[in-house]
């Protein structure tokens, strides 16, 4: 799967455009919702909700009617989406601003399906499902980590030179959902970014009541672990299960039929342990021949996959203050550190010291390697 590949939902995509559904009339409103300072806000209402409908999915290459919104698009298209917004708007952070005036409303059913689930764990595993279907561009993974619970975020297929809108976006938008749905008096997050601080750095503070950083090790939302099975507000498994049956009704799903995907995927809940090309095979349904040549009709290969996911356990582990080199090594399943580091390098370009050196976290031993 790449930027060219159609497998992102065009209804799904209208939520993040079509801020009519969500956005009421005034100026004032909009003023004080996305925190835009302009001179003149209905000028900057009317080129949002007064876009040709038509050109704009025209300029990227969408040959959409109205009402048809069961099929899909590329990657590759829904970036040409986000730069005709941008250049339009000018506005460089326009992904903090739309992020922040998407309601739970404005994300359908699967706001409703995730909001109504029973604790905020199985809160942050829906959303992580359904970025998988949705928008297999980008990966969510929800984790605890010692005293930490971390909502994490990843690029699984390139959105450059937009990757900081959808990671604005998707930031802003889960955390407000996540301050609703949790009592002030727990409020303690802080939010990371994975890349350097753009030249709008100083806005995001205006969306993120808690601490910003940039540079870090990766992008993800950081809260207290004891939150993850606090019990939500919303909380009604018949509603949780009637949404997603909808939504999934609804709106076509094509990502996890990718067998890279689906492969890279179950990889993932093997840290550890991975299994074997005929074992993945078996469990996938098909014989360790067929999985060979379906990966190769696709431009990969099971060690191709398996690097991949390597290499972001690798980051993940490092991210958490990772202890030990050689841990490392034998969790991903290589024979020993010098393979890893050999590995680590052709990835990556740097050792794996030189990453830990240029990405620190507090409290790290490690027994490092050249």
């Amino acid at each position: 799967m790449d930027r060219d590949t159609p497998c992102i939902p065009l209804g799904h995509i209208q939520t993040y455009f079509d801020l009519r559904k969500s956005l009421k009339l005034e100026a004032d409103w909009l003023r004080r919702k996305s925190n835009l300072s302009v001179d003149d806000p209905h000028e900057i209402l009317e080129v949002i909700i007064g876009i040709d409908q038509q050109a704009f999915y025209r300029n990227a290459g969408i040959d959409y009617q109205p009402n048809e919104e069961n099929r899909f698009i590329s990657t590759q298209q829904v970036v040409a989406l986000v730069d005709q917004a941008v250049k339009a708007l000018k506005m460089p952070y326009l992904g903090l601003a739309m992020g922040n005036l998407m309601t739970i409303s404005h994300h359908g059913m699967a706001g409703v399906a995730a909001v109504t689930q029973t604790t905020l764990r199985e809160c942050l595993e829906v959303i992580s499902r359904f970025c998988d279907e949705l928008f297999p561009a980008l990966s969510m993974t929800p984790r605890i980590e010692g005293n930490d619970g971390i909502f994490a975020m990843a690029e699984e297929i390139c959105l450059a030179p937009y990757s900081h809108f959808f990671f604005e976006l998707n930031m802003v938008s889960f955390y407000n959902i996540m301050w609703h749905l949790i009592d002030e008096e727990h409020h303690d997050f802080r939010v990371d970014f994975h890349y350097p601080e753009p030249a709008w750095g100083n806005i995001y503070r205006r969306y993120f009541d808690c601490p910003v950083h940039f540079n870090q090790p990766e992008t993800r939302i950081v809260g207290p672990a004891s939150l993850a099975e606090a019990e939500l507000p919303l909380a009604n498994r018949l509603m949780a299960m009637s949404a997603e049956k909808t939504l999934f009704e609804n709106i076509p799903t094509r990502a996890m039929r990718f067998l890279p995907l689906r492969l890279r995927r179950m990889l993932l809940r093997y840290y550890g342990a991975f299994p074997s090309l005929e074992n993945a095979a078996s469990q996938m349904g098909m014989s360790g021949r067929t999985l060979r040549r379906k990966l190769a009709e696709e431009g990969t290969s099971y060690q191709k996959e398996l690097d991949r996911v390597r290499q972001r356990l690798s980051r993940e582990y490092f991210a958490r203050g990772g202890q030990s080199i050689t841990e490392l090594s034998l969790m991903l399943g290589f024979t020993d550190s010098s393979a890893f580091a050999k590995a680590f390098r052709r990835w990556t370009g740097l050792s794996p010291s030189e990453f830990m050196e240029r990405n620190p976290t507090t409290d790290r031993t490690t027994d490092r390697l050249a």
